[in-house]
């Protein structure tokens, strides 16, 4: 970009009508749950979210007021997690994430570990050793 500045993009996925059956982990979608909404209402409320949470980082309040709002709605707090890093998985209980947003489980030894990125599984699907 010009003057040296970076860029970022972030994608996620969400199944909204189908969702696919062939994943070696549990998969819904927002329809066989029961819930009334389209792709078009979603997208809106994502992105009346995103929104609200850039303008909590441009009123100056930064990272740590985002990651206070993302605490408090976390699933899996507590619980048994698995974490895939280049080919490896480590396990343990998600205890938070940290100042700088890495992830933090404490393993079954009490080692507590910090992980910046990594696939994160939750529930039966941390808890299956295969």
């Amino acid at each position: 970009l010009e003057g040296g500045r970076f860029a970022v993009a972030i994608g996620i996925g969400v199944n909204v009508v189908a969702y696919p059956e062939d994943l070696p982990y549990p998969a819904t979608s927002l329809s066989a749950l029961g819930a009334d909404c389209d792709a078009e209402t979603l997208f809106l409320a994502l992105s009346d979210a995103w929104s609200e949470n850039a303008r909590l980082w441009d009123d100056g309040r930064g990272l740590d007021a985002i990651r206070k709002r993302w605490l408090a709605r976390a699933a899996g707090l507590g619980g048994e997690v698995a974490v895939r890093i280049d080919g490896n998985v480590v396990r343990g209980v998600f205890e938070t994430i940290d100042e700088d947003c890495r992830f933090v489980i404490r393993d079954d030894e009490g080692s507590v570990l910090t992980i910046a990125a990594g696939d994160v599984h939750f529930g039966a699907v941390a808890s299956a050793r295969v």
